[in-house]
């Protein structure tokens, strides 16, 4: 906020991805507890869907040529119009504008980015996402930006290399 990290008293703060989403997931995160934000929109998380999607469904679909699909292999097959891997993608979409509707309700940011794994989509990752916040979100913020991180997978790094620099 204002050009500084929040870390909280903790050194939780900003953990958005272990925000309870979903109340009847049985499968822990890998914090231990379960219905994380990161279980549902994180590439591991896409992954694991991709998976029990193709498990409960005789439907055809490219992803059953890969043993184990990735994040990617999901979004490369949904930009080919696949419709289970658009049906993954559709419900990654759903928990991660959820999941921000919710953090939206806190600090009210002006615009969301969105890096890690998935930020590897691109432009076909946003308008999914920012229609499901818009679904979700408090009238006040149905407004808010959506951007992807310059950075891809290597945000993370930076900022904390920015973090240490600034200390």
């Amino acid at each position: 906020m204002n050009g500084k990290l929040l870390p909280g008293v903790h050194g939780a703060g900003g953990e958005i991805g272990h925000i309870k989403i979903d109340l009847t997931e049985t499968v822990p995160c890998g914090c231990g507890k379960t219905g994380c934000l990161e279980q549902y929109a994180s590439a591991t998380g896409i992954a694991r869907r991709a998976r029990a999607a193709l498990a409960g469904s005789d439907a055809p679909s490219a992803l059953r040529a890969f043993e184990a699909p990735t994040a990617r292999d999901v979004f490369d097959c949904a930009k080919a119009g696949d419709a289970l891997a658009l049906e993954v993608v559709d419900f990654f979409a759903d928990r991660l504008g959820r999941g921000l509707a919710n953090v939206s309700c806190v600090c009210d940011p002006r615009v969301f980015v969105l890096g890690g794994g998935v930020s590897a989509a691109g432009d076909f990752l946003l308008p999914p996402v920012e229609a499901a916040f818009r679904r979700y979100a408090f009238p006040a913020a149905e407004d808010t930006e959506f951007t992807l991180a310059r950075l891809g997978n290597d945000a993370g790094i930076c900022g904390a290399a920015r973090l240490a620099l600034d200390t």
